[in-house]
């Protein structure tokens, strides 16, 4: 199935990306970069939205690294084209850098 994929929202604390099918229907990646100082869960907060889809919600805590997180947005936009990956993947490291800068 093709889907349709764009960007909500990118800024240092939070990402919002979303996929589409032909019906309209949607599911969004949603990153949430949790202060390390401020908050008892650290880092990265996935939250993935398959309502309108009618698939199960996915809320991953306290991802840890990078790898984790893109291994994570890799199997939820499986068939993305190259060149939302690369916005995607950017927006993405924008989140990271905000904990990379705490340590």
């Amino acid at each position: 199935m093709n889907h349709r994929y764009g960007i909500y929202q990118s800024t240092e604390s939070s990402c919002v990306l979303y996929k589409e099918d032909e019906d309209g229907k949607q599911s969004t990646f949603t990153v949430l970069n949790t202060p390390r100082k401020t908050s008892e869960i650290n880092g990265i907060l996935i939250f993935i939205d398959n309502e309108q889809t009618f698939q199960d919600n996915i809320f991953l805590e306290n991802i840890s690294s990078s790898k984790e997180l893109l291994e994570a947005f890799d199997h939820w936009a499986e068939d993305a084209p190259v060149v939302f990956e690369m916005e995607a993947q950017s927006c993405l490291s924008k989140c990271l850098q905000k904990n990379d800068n705490e340590k």
